[in-house]
């Protein structure tokens, strides 16, 4: 827990990369979908590069983003649960803005940009937060992070005892 909260600075290199970028592309994606996520950042993986892959239709509609960056956020925003891979069973509503200009470099060192809404711009936001060393529940007051985590605890319990209400969660995760 305590790497997810460093920041990470390294961009990756596509000019002299540590390892093959579609292979990383590949593993980011495989680690997601099989940990049934919306996204997942290089550094909940134990990598430091500012890298992350968001989930598409299929694996192969996945999206990996090098180097992200958000541009511009809106004055609008909106609320919606969120939860992490990081942090199984912990849900909470998080506010954040409706729509960002994002950038980003594709496996292929391709510079690509967009207005985000909705789901992306939700996913991005908070796959970028982990790059910057930020965990969704940081963003709750005192009280919706202590209900959050409450609430996780419990479902832990109900689970441990065999209750079967618990044993499948259906919500995904970041």
């Amino acid at each position: 827990m305590k790497k997810l909260r460093e920041k990470v600075t390294e961009d990756w290199s596509f000019e002299n990369p540590e390892q093959d970028t579609k292979e990383f592309a590949r593993a980011l994606v495989d680690a997601m979908w099989k940990n049934s996520g919306l996204g997942i950042s290089a550094n909940q993986l134990g990598y430091s590069y500012r890298v992350f892959a968001m989930r598409g239709e299929t694996k192969k509609e996945s999206i990996v983003c090098f180097n992200p960056e958000i541009k511009d956020f809106s004055p609008e925003m909106n609320t919606m649960e969120e939860g992490c891979l990081s942090l199984p069973d912990v849900f909470a509503r998080v506010v954040r803005p409706s729509h960002v200009a994002i950038s980003y470099l594709d496996q292929d060192g391709k510079q690509e940009g967009q207005l985000a809404s909705g789901m992306t711009a939700r996913v991005f936001q908070h796959e970028l937060d982990h790059l910057d060393g930020i965990l969704f529940v940081d963003r709750l007051g005192e009280l919706s992070r202590q209900r959050a985590f409450e609430k996780a605890r419990k479902i832990k319990k109900f689970r441990a005892r065999g209750k079967e209400k618990y044993q499948h969660q259906t919500k995904f995760a970041l």
